[in-house]
């Protein structure tokens, strides 16, 4: 019987077993690969989207801090324009700045460093004091500083630990006026305070934020609320590469993270257990050949089923990228929309004039820093949403309450038409008024009015100036009077004078009718000081200044104020050793003198004491920019005080301006310390004064030093020694012109006649040789007395002229003082004087 092979069973099974086996192994690793595929793209989608989120964070935090310093440098550029242009001066740069400082809390203080780099203001002033007058002696401060000198332009300093103990930097302006250095404006920022505003402003949720150097140090940080991720970290600069303060952003690690790693452990658990099923599998393969076929289907659905799931993976990044992208456009617009707020705010806040806005309710819609300020207010939230008539409109200008129907703002806006008012009054918080010239703009959309602005401007100052002006002018109309008057008075005093004189010479010694002249000579002598009175007030006075010495000079005074302070005013004066000399008329002196003690006296009715002091002083360049009328230099200081009643600031703000005066009708003319204080500065120098009420008053007047210490002399010699030569006297006035004519040959000199500039003209082109002087008139009908020279001199320029005039045209005399080179007398016409001055000019 023949044997047939034959193939158990077993055999079978051990084939199919080994054949399921491969094909288990090869889809373990195909869904192992493809599982770690996805987790692997998934995983860097997440990491660059994390990175792209803290690159688009760090430009957005750094560029709101980089807008912040820009702001504050363009103010200190600000600042300095208007120091080198002289706007600035230092009462204006405390109230702005510190608003400014105070509005800006990154800001510690704005510091101002003269031309040798000391520190002599700072703003805000009471929490920075002990910093004024300081060196920069802080490498860094010192190192910028001179930077920002040599290349002119703003200049970071490196952080470094500032006077207050935090870590800081600072930012230096430089100031030039006319390619000269004046100094620099300094803002110190402290890096504390610049994160907490930079932390205010963005509320980084998912970030960690500090400010370090280059070197990695850290100035300042945010308080950590959760675990940093070392590996999330970004750097930035905020300023110049010099300077190096950087901004550093570190990412939270977020639940997502922590989620994520706990879903990648349980899917490699997931993969570990369907291993472990597939071993499992791998030993039913024999047993269950219908089973294999469903596993190989299973893998086949899971293998589908992982294909969608990517599908749907890469569908989920497209929208996650797109919606990353519509927010960020979305950012940018809102920080484009911030910043063109800010920006306007900015403009609004700082324009002079009050600008607020209102919707048809007549409700505060938005008000600038000047708004808030004139109204007595604090902050523009107490404004907003309030009506703005009931506010300060609300009533007019004698008390009576005003109808807002009737309120010129209101109609404008109503009727769509710019309205304009010149002279209203608004109201205060604290129930004051105060006078405004407003405009009304109506607000229109879609052609409808929704609201309107309001610009106003306060018109106090203005209308005081207006005040100012109308003052001015009646006091040039009495000035122009009175220099007429005494212009014509000199003249009728030459001829009272000189007649009383020639009379006299011609009596013997002992004569009785001679006392009589000798009284004639002296009234007169004091009417020519009355008249020179009335010349110092119309500003045509001719004065002499002369080397004096003050001390002489009030010793000489203290009779007269003696006579004029009366007994219950006890005078005192504490002259001051080797006093330096000045340029001054002497009577000037003595119109200063009299003015203060008359006025003290007046402060006094029931007596006390009038002090005079004398002092040499030197006056700084910091004393002179806190005092816009000083200059600096060497000045002798003239002090005068009473124990009188005093006055308050107020009044004090005003005694100089001419017709102001505190006393009652018909006692003063408030002319007194407004002549003084012409005078002052009529000859270079300046005034001061102190008072408290009830606390007497302080007068001191700085005069600057002659340099040419010692008094002048006068030269020449007093006796009456006859002179000789022919003189061509001109004058108008025929009674003055025949006593002159008698003066002239009385001291042996010929005389030729003219009562007309161009009859003399005529008289010199004849009798040229004839001619040794001309003695003119400075102001006649024809043409003046210095024409006639200078058209004389055109074809005689040898010949020497003296002018002579009641008071001097502008022609002649420039500021109260005769140009070089001119010989002067001033009318009356005294013999003795007039024959010195003949004497010199012929010398």
């Amino acid at each position: 019987m023949p044997k047939t092979s034959y193939s158990p069973p077993q055999q079978d099974r051990t084939d199919n077993r080994s054949v399921a086996l491969r094909y288990s192994i090869v889809l373990f690793a195909i869904f192992l690969f493809v599982f770690t595929l996805i987790v692997w793209f998934t995983e860097g989608n997440n990491e660059r989207a994390k990175e792209s989120d803290l690159t688009s964070r760090t430009r957005t935090f750094s560029g709101s801090l980089q807008i912040t310093l820009e702001g504050n440098k363009s103010y200190l550029e600000m600042l300095a324009f208007e120091r080198s242009s002289g706007k600035l001066n230092a009462k204006l740069f405390q109230e702005r700045v510190s608003q400014y400082v105070q509005a800006h809390p990154e800001l510690i203080n704005v510091t101002w460093v003269d031309a040798d780099f000391t520190i002599t203001d700072v703003a805000p002033l009471a929490p920075n004091r002990q910093i004024v007058g300081l060196q920069l002696n802080l490498p860094e401060p010192k190192r910028a500083s001179h930077l920002a000198c040599e290349q002119r332009k703003a200049v970071y300093t490196r952080p470094f630990e500032a006077i207050q103990g935090r870590p800081s930097f600072e930012i230096w302006v430089p100031v030039y006026r006319d390619g000269t250095f004046l100094g620099l404006f300094g803002g110190v920022y402290s890096c504390d305070r610049l994160l907490q505003q930079l932390i205010s402003q963005t509320r980084p949720r998912l970030y960690h934020l500090s400010i370090s150097d280059t070197n990695g140090r850290i100035l300042a940080t945010s308080p950590q609320r959760d675990t940093t991720d070392h590996h999330a970290i970004k750097e930035v600069a905020i300023t110049d590469e010099t300077s190096g303060v950087m901004l550093r952003v570190q990412r939270y690690t977020s639940r997502v993270d922590w989620r994520l790693s706990l879903l990648k452990a349980l899917s490699l658990v997931l993969v570990s257990g369907m291993g472990y099923a597939l071993w499992q599998l791998k030993q039913e393969i024999d047993e269950r050949r219908r089973a294999e076929e469903e596993v190989k289907q299973k893998a086949v659905q899971l293998e589908e089923e992982i294909t969608e799931r990517q599908a749907a993976q890469e569908s989920l990044q497209e929208q996650a990228a797109q919606l990353e992208e519509e927010i960020s456009e979305r950012w940018q617009a809102e920080e484009a929309l911030r910043e063109s707020e800010e920006r306007l705010r900015l403009l609004l806040d700082s324009t002079g004039e009050a600008i607020y806005g209102i919707d048809l309710e007549g409700r505060c819609t938005f008000c600038n820093r000047a708004c808030v300020r004139m109204l007595g207010y604090q902050s523009a939230e107490e404004l907003l949403g309030k009506n703005m008539h009931d506010v300060m409109h609300h009533s007019y200008p004698d008390g009576r309450k005003m109808p807002e129907a009737e309120c010129k703002a209101h109609k404008a806006m109503m009727q769509g038409k710019v309205g304009h008012v010149e002279e209203e009054v608004f109201w205060r918080l604290d129930g004051s008024s105060f006078p405004v010239e407003y405009w009304c703009y109506p607000q229109v959309k879609e052609g409808k009015v929704v609201g309107a602005v309001v610009a106003f401007i306060n018109t106090t100052e203005r209308k005081h100036l207006e005040e100012q002006f109308r003052q001015s002018q009646k006091m040039e109309s009495i000035g122009r009077l009175a220099g007429g008057v005494a212009h014509d008075f000199n003249n009728m005093l030459s001829v009272i004078s000189g007649a009383a004189e020639l009379s006299k010479r011609k009596l013997e010694d002992g004569e009785p009718v001679g006392q009589y002249l000798e009284l004639i000579i002296n009234a007169a002598r004091r009417s020519s000081d009355i008249t020179r009175q009335l010349l110092a007030f119309s500003r045509k006075e001719v004065i002499s200044p002369k080397s004096v010495s003050l001390n002489r000079q009030i010793e000489e005074a203290n009779r007269i104020l003696l006579r004029l302070i009366g007994e219950d005013v006890q005078l005192a004066f504490h002259p001051a050793q080797e006093l330096w000399c000045v340029l001054i008329d002497p009577s000037q002196v003595d119109q200063i003198l009299i003015n203060l003690a008359v006025n003290a006296r007046d402060a006094m009715p029931e007596g006390g004491n009038l002090t005079i002091e004398t002092a040499n002083v030197q006056v700084t360049s910091q004393y002179a920019y806190l005092h816009p009328d000083a200059r600096a230099g060497e000045y002798v200081r003239l002090t005068v005080s009473d124990t009188g009643c005093g006055m308050d600031k107020a009044t004090a703000a005003h005694i100089f301006e001419p017709f102001f005066t505190t006393k009652g009708a018909g006692k003063g003319t408030g002319l007194g310390l407004s002549t003084v204080y012409g005078i002052v500065s009529q000859n270079g120098g300046f005034i001061n004064v102190y008072s408290e009420p009830g606390e007497g008053a302080v007068f001191r007047i700085y005069l600057p030093r002659l340099p040419e210490q010692g008094e002048s002399t006068e030269g020449g010699t007093t006796d009456e020694q006859q002179l000789q030569g022919t003189v061509l006297l001109v004058e108008d006035e025929e009674m003055l012109l025949w006593l002159t004519t008698r003066l002239l040959e009385e001291m042996g000199l010929k005389v030729i006649q003219s009562q007309t500039p161009f009859e003399a003209m005529e008289i010199c082109r004849d009798r040229r040789s004839e001619i040794d002087m001309i003695l003119t008139d400075v102001v006649m009908p024809e043409m003046n007395g210095r024409e006639m020279v200078a058209r004389i001199k055109e074809f005689a320029p040898e010949v020497r002229v003296l002018f002579m005039s009641g008071h001097t045209a502008d022609t002649v005399v420039q500021r109260g003082v005769m140009e070089s080179g001119m010989h002067y007398i001033q009318k009356p016409l005294e013999m003795e004087k007039l024959r010195e001055k003949i004497r010199q000019v012929l010398a």
